[in-house]
């Protein structure tokens, strides 16, 4: 009878724990002294097992509970910029830390804790995701709705990579010195033997749009549910990433795509060689490659995705003399997404607004596009969940 009445008495108290607020929660916590909070924030981590803590959809509370002397947060609520320092309450031999942020209900979001000058990721929080500059925690608000095409599926058919390299043997670090030594990846569908007239498309920064946009599962599951046709995907990594996409490189890289890689695929591989079957995509700088260099060359491409633009003096004034001298086609098709947390330095360095600047310009030149504001960053786990929809919009089997 004892033991049934302890249990009660622990089943009501973890209620009304779970229950109450987080704000509630806290101002319980003031009224203690801080040899009386350690067991009370115990008792809350154990009815609330799901950090952050999340409530009426749009309330994010970050929590950190532990011996350190300062932590903070950083992430996309902070565009990356000025971590926000979490207030702390002193609990006998450790330290509650805690900050309350409004958030779309819909977004997702990256973001790491420091914690005395170190980051970290969040101790409490089993979700990942790998973002090109390491591993991050990872929060998803009630309302978002993740793709359903980005899980591997045991059901279906899946397409084989091949690799390219002619300097494959060469030993590193000297082939990264060499211009085609780059190692390409080229996705063929299922039944490849079978097809034809193939569309094809040069994706940029392509090993990380391998790993960790799963862009070849993407394509698997795009094409077993006949919402694509099946394509051939070249993923290109880059050698000297900047000088190619945007410096004294950037011409010269132009050609060897158009002069050179192009051909060599349409050689290689069932193909159909015409640019309005051809399409270039990129994340960041090498969105702003892909459109400088489909701009550039409308005979090789008609197609080009551009997600987290970086958009440039120079980008909008090719923009401007290639829609001038008519050499724009209405065959072109333009995809262009950016995120609400993406890069803002400054209103003058502002990815979303310069994105959505170069989406009005378009309209004002009567260049169709699609452009997509979201409630996300700067991250590969933010463009993968938005590849899909691009993927349709080029190569849908209705286009």
């Amino acid at each position: 009878m004892r033991y049934c009445i302890i249990v009660l008495l622990t089943f009501l108290f973890l209620s009304t724990v779970s229950a109450q607020t987080f704000t509630q929660f806290v101002q319980r916590l003031e009224t203690l002294s801080p040899a009386q909070r350690t067991g009370a924030v115990e008792k809350f981590f154990s009815a609330n097992h799901n950090i952050p803590i999340i409530e009426q959809d749009s309330l994010l509370h970050f929590v950190f509970y532990g011996k350190a002397g300062s932590v903070s947060v950083n992430g996309n609520l902070q565009h990356w910029n000025t971590p926000d320092s979490m207030k702390r309450m002193e609990c006998g031999d450790s330290t509650f830390f805690y900050r309350t942020f409004v958030a779309p209900s819909n977004a997702r979001l990256d973001y790491q804790m420091i914690v005395d000058g170190n980051y970290q990721l969040d101790p409490r929080n089993p979700h990942h995701t790998p973002s090109g500059f390491g591993t991050h925690s990872e929060v998803r608000m009630p309302k978002f709705i993740a793709s359903p095409y980005l899980a591997i599926r045991t059901d279906i058919p899946h397409g084989t990579i091949d690799s390219l390299g002619p300097f494959m043997n060469i030993p590193s670090p000297l082939c990264r010195y060499l211009p085609a030594a780059r190692v390409i990846k080229v996705y063929k569908p299922a039944g490849y033997d079978t097809l034809s007239n193939l569309s094809s498309i040069y994706i940029h920064d392509g090993i990380e749009a391998i790993d960790f946009a799963c862009v070849p599962i993407i394509i698997d599951n795009l094409i077993a549910e006949k919402k694509i046709q099946p394509i051939i995907a070249v993923f290109i990594p880059p050698v000297h990433r900047y000088d190619e996409y945007f410096g004294k490189m950037k011409d010269r890289y132009v050609k060897y795509l158009s002069e050179g890689l192009v051909p060599l695929i349409d050689h290689l591989y069932r193909t159909e060689p015409t640019s309005q079957k051809r399409a270039m995509i990129g994340i960041s700088d090498g969105a702003y490659f892909s459109l400088h260099a489909v701009l550039s060359r409308p005979d090789i491409f008609q197609n080009v995705g551009g997600q987290s633009t970086t958009i440039t003096p120079l980008l909008i004034d090719l923009t401007k003399k290639q829609s001038n001298t008519n050499k724009i086609s209405p065959q072109l098709k333009i995809y262009l997404d950016c995120g609400r947390f993406d890069i803002k330095e400054n209103d003058n360095f502002n990815f979303l607004e310069m994105n959505k600047n170069y989406s009005a310009l378009l309209s004002s030149l009567r260049i169709p596009h699609y452009f997509k504001e979201v409630n996300d960053g700067h991250e590969w786990a933010s463009w993968r969940e938005r590849m899909p929809g691009m993927f349709i919009y080029f190569f849908g089997r209705y286009q």
